[in-house]
């Protein structure tokens, strides 16, 4: 019980780590790791979801006043473009909603990608459903990758 639960935490923040730990070391079968890691990675996508959603309406009401007239416009300071920032900009532009899904469990960690997709996707209905959809896919190649890589390299005799 305490595996799964562990697997279920572990699966929700960093879903692409999970997958050794839960192969290798507790011993789940192939459903097994499939069904918990899915448990957890769709619980991490509606709690962070919740929680950017909390978090962007209390920025919002915190540090953005709304401007008076076109001159306060002109005076606002210039957005500081970090590397991190061109590659988020990059990903949103060239590859949209399904490719941050896509990245989601693989390059981004699911904090960050439910982050991007309730921040820049707010009113696409169906954003949840590409998120979890990657993480279905990923997880069973994930699963079948590391179950023929134990089998393949430590061969139990």
């Amino acid at each position: 019980m305490v595996q799964i639960l562990l697997t279920i935490l572990f699966s929700s923040f960093k879903f692409a780590l999970t997958f050794p730990v839960v192969i290798f070391q507790f011993e789940f079968s192939f459903v097994e790791t499939i069904l918990w890691t899915n448990v957890g990675g769709i619980a991490g996508i509606y709690f962070f979801a919740f929680l950017s959603g909390r978090l962007i309406a209390w920025w919002n009401r915190t540090f953005r006043k709304p401007l008076r007239n076109s001159m306060e416009k002109d005076r606002q300071t210039k957005k500081i473009f970090t590397k991190r920032n061109r590659r988020i900009v990059h990903i949103k532009q060239h590859y949209g909603l399904i490719g941050i899904a896509i990245s989601t469990p693989v390059l981004l960690s699911i904090p960050l990608g439910t982050f991007l997709v309730v921040r820049y996707y707010h009113s696409t209905r169906t954003r949840f459903l590409y998120l979890i959809a990657s993480n279905l896919v990923w997880s069973v190649i994930y699963t079948a990758f590391y179950m023929f890589w134990d089998g393949f390299l430590f061969k139990k005799t």
